[in-house]
C-alpha cells in the first residue's frame, strides 16, 4: 500500500486547509477550512480501502461538525477578537 501522487495533493491540501483555519480570523471560514480538510480524510481513508472510516469521517468531520461549529458561532459573535 503505497500513495499516489492524488493522494500526496490531497494529503497537501489538507494540511493546507487546517494551518489556514489557524491563522483564519473569521470563525466561518475556520468551521469551512476544517469541514474541507475533513473531506480530504475522507478520500485518504477512501484511497487507503478503509470505507467504514471514511464514511464515519464523512458524515462527523465532513457534515455533522461543521454544522454543529456554524450554528454554534451563529449564535453567539462571529470574529475572534484581538486584544
Amino acid at each position: 500500500m503505497y500513495l499516489n501522487i492524488i493522494d500526496m495533493i490531497v494529503l497537501i491540501l489538507i494540511v493546507a486547509s487546517y494551518i489556514g483555519a489557524l491563522i483564519q480570523k473569521d470563525l466561518i471560514k475556520c468551521v469551512v477550512l476544517t469541514g474541507l480538510g475533513g473531506l480530504g480524510l475522507t478520500y485518504i481513508f477512501s484511497s487507503l480501502l478503509a470505507p467504514d472510516v471514511a464514511l464515519t469521517e464523512a458524515v462527523l468531520g465532513g457534515a455533522v461538525l461543521p454544522a454543529f461549529f456554524a450554528l454554534t458561532i451563529k449564535r453567539t459573535q462571529r470574529f475572534d477578537e484581538v486584544d
